[in-house]
């Protein structure tokens, strides 16, 4: 025993570094879980990936804890930055100030990933008169598909106002503070897709209330015999005197035309992430892009269910913390965009 610690004490601190750096769960690579960026760089979708991080992490806790040699390396940043690039948790474009040292609470809790996002699809509540389903296939819509090549389900409002809420979104965790980001004075971005029926008039409305008081609204209305594409909405928010601790989102919808049944505005990948402040000059800003229908790979897709009843919770005012609903969505009154 005494030979093989000898020995193994002679490893060089790099070679131990390379060993560690290989430790790691990846998931399996399949066709609808990365996004390849160049030849030896990808990232995976961070829901999947992230409890996988986890257990790395706890793993190289563990072996930190066998000698002070052990504990010196998986404890430095330098090593923690080099992680999160090999384990694709950051993309080699991504460059930090070099007073940002936090790599490994970075590691297991990234808000800057690609794919992160701070809206949780359990979250979501309605109100009193919402009358809403949920599409696997958006009905009188183009598909929509995520960065993954996934198709994306939606929700759908009538001809009354729908309205969906998430309160309360915390914009930091309790691994990763203000203090770690500080130095980054990261960018807010919130996003979501809407569309119309091809054959129904629709009007959408959208409000951010940050914890800061900041609000954005937004509105758009499509008209009937529309070309029922996708438009992503996003809003920035980067120049706030504090960086605000949390957000509650409001998206509201409905038909024009007075249509029974579900005809009315329809809503997906909703989600807000933190960015990396580029330009200090940029204004805050929001932006509006259409969707192209990727007609080709429908013919591929797996037959998917008929719409079902959209079993929200109704929105009390109260942020609860344990909500089981699978699915994301808004108040009977105006009163958020007067």
């Amino acid at each position: 025993m005494a030979s093989d610690m000898s020995y193994f004490d002679r490893l060089p601190n790099e070679l131990l570094e390379q060993i560690f750096l290989s430790l790691c769960h990846l998931p399996p690579v399949t066709k609808t879980n990365h996004v390849p960026i160049t030849l030896h760089s990808l990232y995976f979708d961070y829901s999947i990936q992230q409890p996988l991080l986890k257990q790395t992490h706890t793993d190289l806790l563990s072996i930190s804890l066998v000698c002070r040699r052990f504990y010196q390396i998986l404890k430095s940043p330098a090593f923690w930055q080099q992680k999160c690039l090999h384990d694709y948790v950051l993309l080699p474009t991504q460059h930090f100030p070099t007073s940002f040292t936090p790599y490994e609470k970075l590691y297991i809790n990234n808000p800057f990933h690609p794919s992160f996002n701070l809206i949780k699809e359990n979250k979501w509540t309605k109100s009193q008169n919402t009358n809403s389903q949920v599409e696997f296939i958006p009905r009188g819509s183009n598909r929509l598909y995520d960065e993954f090549n996934r198709l994306s389900i939606c929700r759908v409002t009538s001809y009354t106002w729908g309205k969906f809420i998430q309160r309360d979104i915390q914009l930091l965790s309790n691994k990763l503070s203000w203090n770690d980001i500080a130095c980054l004075h990261p960018i807010i971005e919130f996003s979501v897709c809407v569309a119309p029926r091809w054959d129904c008039a629709s009007e959408y409305r959208i409000c951010l209330i940050f914890s800061d008081e900041h609000r954005w609204e937004c509105e758009r209305t499509f008209p009937q015999w529309n070309d029922s594409k996708w438009h992503r909405l996003t809003y920035l928010y980067r120049h706030y005197e504090h960086f605000p601790t949390s957000v509650t989102v409001h998206l509201s919808g409905k038909d024009r035309q007075g249509w029974a049944g579900f005809y009315g505005a329809k809503f997906a990948q909703t989600r807000i992430r933190l960015l990396f402040d580029t330009d200090e000059n940029e204004s805050n800003q929001e932006n509006e892009t259409i969707i192209e229908p990727q007609i080709e790979t429908e013919i591929n897709q797996d037959p998917q269910p008929e719409p079902v009843p959209d079993n929200l919770p109704i929105d009390d005012g109260v942020v609860h913390q344990n909500s089981t609903t699978l699915y994301s969505s808004f108040n009977e009154s105006d009163s958020d965009f007067d």
